[in-house]
């Protein structure tokens, strides 16, 4: 029997010629004895089966049973669609800065901006917004990864099994939107005309991500960093006087009121302060040190750009470690943002790709359970410190014992 592997991994086994079949110059028929899956073709099943099979299923099964509980689509984006439909009326879409006015969760609490951008979306009655939304979010993941040059399949079909990526495009917030506005600030970082709009664009809707300016100022692009600057405030006071300045002067005590509501049960640093058994003020303290640190790291890392290769990225990552801190909340959803760094550093399938999958253990907020902030906490320092640094001690320390091995 001689035994060769054919094109879709199975074994097949060959009688051997007989001396009549050779004489005549003609090879015997191929016979296929109890053919069995090698290896790699089982892998390649498992692959198609969880990472192009399951992500469309389950996101079509998670968006069903939310209609069928009574949930629906789109429980961020309702204040936001409703907020777009008073600034185009002119009128406020903030609520008093009070305690008893944010209950729920369902008040409006972003820059003007961001109304204004989701106003052609307020168009259309509400149910048909949402389910347009979640569309846009899931091109927008897509792109995200274009963008980036990520051109292995897996990797798109993992990120689509994230809970923080499902969790954004059910429930309507717009992170997976900030995700592809990080990467096109990436990607077109040395084209002055389009880093100045994006990066305006994006710290006039999401404040958080203001150190974005740092990274840019400290790489040598101050002059984008301060035109950036001056279109987001220019936008948001632009924005705001369509409303008449509403809500503007207690804006800052609406988000600090916010923030004390709801900082305690969410993945940040002051989260995991309080965690801790700080007060309010010691865990927010912490929280502002840490997140100095990173800034700073985004300084001294930036200025060597033009001496390391991967100064830029590794300030880059910084910067988006350091939104991270300062913001003393940190939603599940936030963690869409991950894709960035790690599309940056990693192309194709690593194992890094697999561990936002950890917040599929808790799911939604972690209601100040301290196992829960660990976990959440733990997934989005991990993935930006295996960014900044790709190449780990451990790492190379196996590739050398693998090719002392080899010689």
């Amino acid at each position: 029997m001689h035994k060769r592997i054919d094109a879709d991994g199975a074994v097949v086994l060959r009688r051997p010629l007989t001396t009549t079949a050779k004489k005549r110059g003609h090879q015997g028929p191929a016979e296929l004895l109890h053919p069995a899956p090698s290896r790699s073709g089982l892998t390649l099943a498992a692959e198609r089966f969880f990472l192009a099979f399951l992500p469309p299923v389950l996101l079509i099964v998670l968006v069903v049973a939310r209609y069928v509980v009574g949930t629906r689509l789109g429980f961020d984006y309702k204040p936001l669609w409703e907020a777009s439909r008073h600034v185009l009326h002119g009128a406020s879409p903030y609520p008093p800065p009070h305690a008893w006015a944010l209950h729920d969760e369902q008040q409006f609490v972003y820059p003007p901006v961001a109304a204004l951008l989701a106003a052609p979306l307020a168009a259309f009655p509400f149910g048909v917004a949402a389910a347009l939304l979640a569309v846009v979010e899931v091109v927008a993941t897509g792109l995200t990864l274009g963008v980036l040059g990520v051109r292995d399949w897996r990797c798109y079909g993992v990120t689509f099994l994230w809970y923080p990526v499902l969790q954004n495009m059910l429930i309507g917030s717009i992170t997976s939107l900030l995700a592809l506005g990080l990467a096109v600030a990436w990607r077109y970082r040395d084209e002055r005309r389009v880093t100045t709009f994006v990066a305006a664009a994006l710290v006039a809707t999401k404040v958080f991500l203001w150190p974005l300016l740092f990274w840019l100022a400290a790489t040598r692009r101050g002059l984008a960093a301060a035109r950036a600057l001056a279109v987001a405030l220019a936008g948001v006071g632009l924005c705001w006087a369509l409303i008449g300045f509403a809500g503007f002067t207690s804006y800052p005590r609406l988000l600090d009121q916010l923030s004390r509501l709801e900082q305690w049960k969410s993945y940040s640093a002051v989260a995991f302060g309080l965690v801790l058994g700080l007060s309010t003020g010691e865990a927010r303290a912490l929280a502002i040190v840490a997140g100095t640190i990173a800034l700073f790291g985004v300084v001294v890392v930036g200025r060597r750009r033009r001496e390391a290769a991967d100064a830029d990225r590794r300030a880059f990552v910084l910067a988006i470690a350091a939104a991270f801190l300062f913001s003393p909340i940190v939603w599940t959803h936030y963690l869409a943002l991950l894709v960035v760094p790690i599309a940056i550093t990693r192309r194709t399938l690593t194992p890094l790709w697999f561990v936002p999958l950890a917040m599929w253990a808790t799911p939604g907020q972690s209601e100040g359970h301290a196992w829960q902030i660990v976990l959440g906490l733990s997934v989005w320092v991990v993935v930006l410190a295996a960014s900044w640094r790709p190449a780990w001690p451990l790492f190379l320390f196996r590739r050398r014992t693998a090719a002392l091995s080899l010689s």
